[in-house]
């Protein structure tokens, strides 16, 4: 019984969650929720609605992941630049979610998946943070982009 209603459950489970948590949290938030239907299928096959209990469980397991601390530790802002000197202080006046896209993505080459993946948050996140972070500091350092 539970092999098929795992079967059922799982695309729609997974669907559903997109909607609130990047694909592969939900994916994993899926499982987590599956695997306790595992453990306690004879409570999860006596509800009226289990599908919607495995969502709500699910998307809770999913959010507490998301509000966990980077694993990264927190981008400082480097006291001299080689490069631009007014850089520093521009960086300063970054967020610290800034700091890190424009580190991981134009400092290291990261991808904006491979970024939002590794802060655990959506790539849209990073992209809006990376968009926002270079317009503040073209707009500081006096920087026109040739069009």
């Amino acid at each position: 019984m539970f092999t098929e209603f795992a079967r059922r459950i799982e695309p729609r489970l997974r669907y559903a969650l997109a909607g609130c948590l990047n694909s592969d949290l939900a994916r994993d938030a899926t499982q987590e929720a599956l695997t306790y239907a595992w453990n306690h299928w004879d409570k999860i096959e006596r509800l009226d609605n289990p599908g919607g209990y495995l969502y709500t469980l699910a998307k809770r397991w999913g959010w507490k992941q998301r509000k966990r601390p980077s694993p990264l530790p927190e981008i400082g802002v480097v006291d001299s630049s080689p490069g631009e000197p007014g850089l520093a202080r521009a960086l300063g006046h970054l967020s610290a979610m800034q700091r890190q896209a424009v580190y991981l993505v134009e400092g290291l080459g990261l991808t904006q998946q491979e970024t939002a993946d590794l802060l655990g948050v959506g790539r849209t996140t990073i992209q809006t943070h990376l968009e926002r972070a270079l317009a503040h500091l073209r707009e500081e350092l006096g920087v026109t982009i040739d069009e």
